[in-house]
């Protein structure tokens, strides 16, 4: 079967996800932007004035918020679940990894081969980690790929700016860092893939054009939207940016010790293509320019980083399948020499294993708590003294607990209070006010109390 390898590469993202795919637990941040959009859903907040609980972010204005009211129009769909919130990120998965073969095609690849840069995108760890924890970069990376796949598409005006309303989707959904295909006309002047500098200047000004202008008809027509950026600007942009996280340098590091893996595969086939001059699978001049144009790219969304000293990983997921492409057209060569064995019965049997061991191995963990065994576990045990939309005390030392505060929030709407006295306290040691008396329940990281006077 011709697209044998497709199903391989899905079967093996399977396998690398299978420990939080389709669990219960997520990433803090992801639980935040979760429970915002689980909000709009119910008719709390809406896309300009998001909330998150009424003593953490009342007022939601730490990102913008096209991601969140995106999910939430799925929860409309679907229920405001945890298993419906990891739908919505396989669905991204696979979106993104769609966006990804198209932007191949465009490169001039054929598409029997699209699997190769899903394969180089899967072996890079943070993929995977980021498949089920509902980032914003991973909304973004859409609208970024649908970009590059436009201007890639169409010389024209008319395609360039589309690819600049992609662009402004982009912000929209996580800020500036999604903003970096503006330079994509330049580098293919640069890499010779298309002549002329008025026509990279020209697309250039095209795509800035769909960006900019709908975002002035949001900042002039439409009051919520520009106190939304303006506070979004203040709080996240210039707020944040002074906020010392790590070295500047961090972001650049980052970039390659984490794609360390598919760099390192295609440097070991360039160099045997060296030593062996003959070899028909060595790179050549197109698949170099190719790589040169895409890696290039990729470092337009890296480099600007550096001005911020707020660096995570994950900030990287939008130049992740920028890096898998400019690998895969190395290593192109050699997958086309290579077209005919993948058809083999091997192939097949491989690919059934893999897909069957994916299938099981996601299916023994569905419903398992995957990270954050023991909050997850004591919660359930206290939901059962705890009612469901009840504002609950914290202990000062568990203030900033941000997970904690999501879970009891997304599974049980419970908003926790480390200002204030409520019926119930949660605590991980024993509490010096006397007023609340211990909850005797089998837990085993976190403490109930309750008032003994009510």
């Amino acid at each position: 079967m011709k697209y044998w390898p497709y199903l391989f590469v899905v079967g093996l993202f399977g396998l690398f996800a299978c420990n939080n795919l389709l669990t219960r637990g997520m990433f803090m941040d992801g639980l935040i932007y979760t429970s915002v959009a689980a909000n709009m859903a119910e008719g709390v907040g809406s896309f300009w004035h998001p909330v998150y609980t009424a003593t953490q972010f009342p007022q939601f204005y730490e990102h913008p918020p096209l991601m969140m009211w995106l999910l939430s129009l799925w929860f409309r769909l679907f229920g405001t679940g945890m298993m419906a919130a990891k739908g919505y990120s396989v669905a991204v998965v696979l979106l993104t990894a769609a966006l990804t073969v198209g932007v191949w095609k465009q490169l001039g690849f054929k598409t029997s081969l699209g699997w190769l840069p899903l394969l180089m995108l899967t072996l890079i760890p943070d993929v995977a980690l980021a498949a089920h924890n509902n980032y914003l970069e991973s909304t973004m990376t859409l609208f970024v790929l649908a970009s590059v796949w436009l201007v890639l598409r169409g010389k024209g005006v008319g395609w360039h700016l589309l690819a600049g309303v992609m662009l402004a989707a982009a912000f929209l959904t996580k800020g500036p860092t999604g903003l970096f295909p503006l330079a994509l006309p330049a580098l293919l002047w640069l890499f010779g893939t298309r002549n002329g500098f008025g026509q990279a200047a020209v697309g250039t000004l095209a795509m800035a054009a769909g960006l900019a202008a709908p975002m002035a008809l949001l900042w002039f027509c439409v009051p919520d939207a520009q106190e939304f950026l303006r506070k979004y600007f203040e709080n996240q942009v210039i707020g944040g940016s002074q906020v010392l996280v790590t070295s500047r340098t961090y972001i650049v590091k980052t970039l390659f010790s984490h794609t360390a893996v598919v760099l390192v595969v295609a440097l070991a086939v360039v160099l045997f293509g060296i030593l062996k001059k003959s070899a028909p699978w060595r790179p050549t001049r197109d698949s170099w320019r190719r790589f040169g144009l895409v890696f290039a790219l990729a470092l337009c969304g890296t480099l600007p980083m550096m001005v911020s000293t707020k660096q995570r990983a994950f900030y990287l997921l939008t130049v992740f399948p920028f890096v898998a492409l400019a690998v895969a057209a190395l290593l192109e060569p050699l997958a086309r020499h290579m077209e005919k064995q993948l058809q083999r019965p091997a192939m097949t049997v491989a690919t059934v294993a893999v897909l069957l061991a994916a299938v099981i191995t996601n299916a023994l963990h569905y419903g398992k708590p995957g990270r954050d065994k023991a909050m997850l576990h004591d919660m359930d045990v206290m939901a059962a003294e705890v009612h469901d939309g009840e504002l609950v005390a914290l202990a000062p030392e568990l203030a900033s607990n941000n997970s904690l505060h999501g879970y009891w929030y997304f599974y049980h709407r419970v908003t926790l209070d480390a200002n204030a006295q409520h019926r119930h306290l949660i605590a991980a040691d024993d509490v010096a006010d006397t007023t609340y008396i211990e909850v005797p329940l089998p837990t085993e990281e976190y403490r109930l109390y309750r008032l003994w006077k009510e």
